[in-house]
């Protein structure tokens, strides 16, 4: 089911609270308690709404989800860039034995999404721009740069002028201040979304500078800032965001360049050969 706003699933929970007593209880709770909610299980808001759990899953079901799992996760969609850290202590405490690891899990289903994401022409538009122009920036902030390094250090293993921007360099001020020829900006955006880098990609827009962004979901705020935009998910069922079917999104942009690349294998052999004159690697 597809709802862009915390609006839109309110009413959505309010109408559908009002066909029976128990969907009323669970549709109060969630309306009064929606960042409570995001961070809980199917069992524990059965208990804080005295329902079972099957009653809260038909509620779910009711609503357009295919279970509780699905709502969880669209709600956690809308409302957790209001979630702090102390929130999140509650994936310290380890599952039991008869349960999965909510990260692992969260993850798997993230990682089982790639194939239709990385066949998407969001995709293929996002190979085509890292290949387009003579310079390429990337661009991120706070949690959002860590993946920084790891894109470029491979991308520029297939193509020249590879640069990270941050706002500690002096690329962040200059895209942000004047023209930058010839030069394109990749942006990672990831919650929590960082106002400076929302900031500077609007300041850097003002310039005409293409700018595309990997980001977690649709209608975030660098939809309006960016074209195209790839939206790969996050597992966010930890005390902090894990990124891995991002980075395995990132990994399949290289490769896709690279086969798109003319001489990519001279490239490389060129690259090995110096690597292996200069002893980079230990035998």
């Amino acid at each position: 089911m597809s709802i862009a706003t915390l609006d839109e699933l309110k009413t959505q929970v309010s109408d559908q609270g009002s066909s029976s007593s128990a969907f009323r209880q669970i549709g109060q709770y969630v309306a009064d308690h929606l960042r409570d909610v995001s961070l809980m299980s199917a069992v524990e808001l059965a208990e804080a709404c005295d329902v079972s759990q099957s009653t809260v899953s038909r509620f779910c079901m009711s609503l357009g989800f295919s279970g509780f799992a699905d709502f969880v996760r669209t709600l956690q969609d809308l409302v957790r860039e209001e979630w702090k850290a102390p929130d999140r202590t509650r994936y310290l405490h380890h599952p039991t034995p008869s349960e999965d690891d909510p990260l692992i899990a969260e993850e798997m289903t993230n990682l089982s999404q790639l194939p239709l994401i990385c066949e998407s022409t969001e995709a293929k538009a996002m190979v085509q721009f890292i290949l387009r122009s003579p310079r390429l920036v990337l661009a991120g902030a706070r949690a959002s740069a860590t993946m920084m390094p790891y894109a470029a250090y491979f991308l520029s293993k297939i193509r020249d002028s590879v640069e990270c921007a941050t706002p500690d360099t002096p690329q962040w001020t200059a895209l942000a201040s004047h023209v930058q020829p010839d030069t394109a900006v990749l942006a990672f955006v990831f919650p929590r979304y960082s106002a400076v880098l929302l900031d500077w990609l609007a300041d850097v827009a003002r310039w005409a500078t293409p700018i595309a962004a990997i980001t977690d979901r649709p209608h975030t705020p660098v939809e309006s800032l960016a074209r195209p935009v790839a939206v790969v998910p996050v597992a966010r069922a930890s005390l902090f965001d894990s990124y891995a079917a991002v980075m395995v999104f990132i990994n399949y942009l290289i490769r896709e360049a690279a086969a798109a690349t003319p001489n990519i294998e001279a490239r490389l052999q060129a690259l090995e050969d110096y690597e292996t004159r200069r002893h980079v690697y230990r035998p």
